[in-house]
């Protein structure tokens, strides 16, 4: 019966039986904490991405979408550097001590420099997700002290070690400055859709106006 019933199947049939045998369960998102959406993986990308100066600090806010949930996001991090490229600060975001404990324990730590304030940081995610957009997005704001650099990074990573990666050129040599933004240039991993929001509060905190 076994053997009528493999001759009876047509070549696609047994090639896609096959393809779901060997692939069945492959690719999946882990099962961390947070609503999911059950999809082979992908990769992280952003999806808002803007620089503004509040009381003589520089909020970063950082929107990035996983479609296999937020829950996927394993990190996010910011790195500023000088002209040369060489960092001067590194600020990061991470939900998880590493990518095989999936318990969320999250935390901003600082790899380089003593510029963030960690008190007005912040991660937000919807815990009880009803949109597409409530189950994959996360917000994270870093919130740094004043510091010299022209050019700012910023790479979001999940669980999977798949990684979206963003940066923009600042013309003033001060961050949280007045920026000039020539181009995003994006990694083949991501597409990055970035907005720098730059008001007149900034003109004034800057020129004393």
């Amino acid at each position: 019966m076994q053997a009528g019933f493999a001759r009876s199947l047509s070549v696609p049939a047994m090639a896609l039986l096959t393809l779901l045998i060997l692939t069945g369960g492959a690719g999946m998102p882990a099962a961390a904490q947070g609503g999911g959406i059950t999809v082979i993986n992908v990769p992280p990308q952003f999806s808002g991405f803007s620089i503004r100066t509040q009381d003589g600090l520089n909020y970063i806010d950082v929107v990035v979408s996983d479609y296999n949930a937020w829950s996927d996001i394993f990190r996010v991090s910011v790195d500023v550097l000088d002209d040369l490229r060489a960092p001067v600060a590194e600020v990061a975001f991470q939900q998880y001590p590493d990518n095989v404990t999936l318990t969320r324990q999250p935390q901003f730590t600082e790899p380089l420099g003593s510029y963030l304030v960690r008190t007005l940081s912040s991660a937000t995610v919807d815990v009880r997700p009803v949109t597409v957009e409530q189950r994959t997005q996360m917000l994270v704001t870093f919130v740094l002290s004043p510091v010299r650099g022209t050019w700012v990074s910023v790479t979001a990573t999940d669980l999977g070690g798949l990684e979206a990666f963003a940066e923009v050129e600042y013309a003033a040599n001060f961050f949280g400055g007045l920026p000039w933004v020539p181009a995003i240039f994006v990694a083949a991993f991501a597409s990055v859709v970035a907005v720098i929001v730059v008001g007149r509060r900034i003109r004034r905190d800057l020129h004393g106006e």
